[in-house]
């Protein structure tokens, strides 16, 4: 099992977010699986970035919202979370 890191930038990004019941859910239920190392539902549209963010992964927790995080040395780094124009501008 990983440990989770978070970083200030997503933990602050993380207070703004208005999960709903559902969505909230969802996004506790898909950090449990990459805690114990368990491949994402298709659902997620999990996959590994390119170009700046080329050892980065992102998964979606709803529409418009998606998580941007790394697995390295034992941890789960949670770097930010938001909407696509928030994460990556």
């Amino acid at each position: 099992m990983l440990n989770i890191f978070r970083t200030k930038t997503y933990l602050k990004e993380y207070r703004k977010i208005k999960f709903s019941d559902k969505h909230y859910t969802k996004y506790i239920s898909y950090l449990g699986l990459l805690l114990n190392d368990i491949k994402l539902p298709p659902e997620a549209l999990d996959h590994p970035l390119k170009g700046n963010y080329e050892s980065f992964y992102e998964f979606h927790v709803s529409g418009d919202v998606l998580v941007l995080y790394l697995i390295e040395d034992g941890y789960l780094k949670l770097i930010r979370i938001g909407s696509h124009s928030q994460v990556f501008n």
